[in-house]
């Protein structure tokens, strides 16, 4: 099938453009996380966003789930009507498993997108370095788990077990996960916790789909939206599920990652 000209998702691309003004930002979550309960909190997401009434009388975590269900559904729905490609529908629907989309992702010959998959791939070669490293776990467990076709070749990650984790850091000095990893290694040896991992993963991905918000005409920008949005839902998730399980204030703000707006 022959590949859509960028300028036919002037509409998709116009679209986005409105629906990214109702995005919740981080400050807004972060608020919410200091609210008493979570009716209160789900207040403060719902002055700020573009929800429902349904939204306003969920009564616990059960009620969000089933909401967000529906959100994800909903976003999901737009996506298969706007982006034209199916080949790039189905990286959206499958983006948690970036090796079983990568080859689509060549495909199409979307940079952007292509640049997106790889750098999941390593992050998710990343996470289970850190893991299996505070585990215990043998090498060859550990080299026979890693992911292929990311940025970071196999072997250099391979090399990175054997080293402290601050070391994996200086290892990897020269990519664009540097930054990251030095302070996940701190908060790791700190404090025992994988959070600053875990939310610089996050923080490191939604850094790169802004990069979509310069691209004025191509599937990008709607398959950046698509993405924020489910990553939105994921915060809402977080947010109810701490104020159901009374996280305190500040943890639950520390997980909190960055968000499109």
């Amino acid at each position: 099938m022959k590949k859509p000209s960028r300028l036919s998702y002037a509409y998709a691309v116009g679209r986005v453009r409105v629906l990214e003004k109702y995005l919740i930002e981080q400050a807004v979550f972060r608020e919410a996380a200091e609210e008493k309960n979570l009716s209160s909190a789900l207040k403060v997401i719902f002055d700020a966003g573009n929800f429902s009434d349904e939204w306003i009388q969920i009564k616990d975590s059960d009620e969000l789930d089933g909401y967000i269900e529906k959100e994800e559904e909903g976003i999901s729905h737009l996506m298969n009507e706007i982006l034209l490609d199916k080949d790039l529908l189905r990286i959206f629907l499958e983006d948690d498993n970036p090796v079983k989309v990568l080859h689509d992702a060549e495909r199409i010959g979307y940079s952007f997108v292509q640049d997106y998959i790889r750098h999941r791939i390593d992050l998710s070669n990343l996470k289970i370095l850190f893991r299996m490293k505070y585990s215990g776990l043998s090498r060859d467990k550990f080299e026979s788990l890693i992911l292929p076709w990311g940025f970071l070749d196999k072997k250099l990650i391979a090399q990175c077990f054997d080293l402290s984790f601050a070391e994996v850091g200086e290892k990897l000095r020269a990519t664009p996960y540097k930054e990251l990893l030095a302070k996940a290694a701190d908060t790791l040896e700190e404090r025992d916790t994988f959070i600053e991992l875990e939310r610089g993963m996050e923080d490191f991905l939604m850094t790169f789909l802004r990069r979509a918000k310069n691209i004025v005409f191509g599937p990008e920008p709607v398959f950046a939206y698509g993405l924020a949005k489910k990553r939105e839902m994921k915060l809402v998730r977080l947010l109810g599920v701490g104020k159901a399980n009374q996280i305190p204030d500040e943890l639950l703000k520390e997980r909190m990652s960055q968000t499109y707006v």
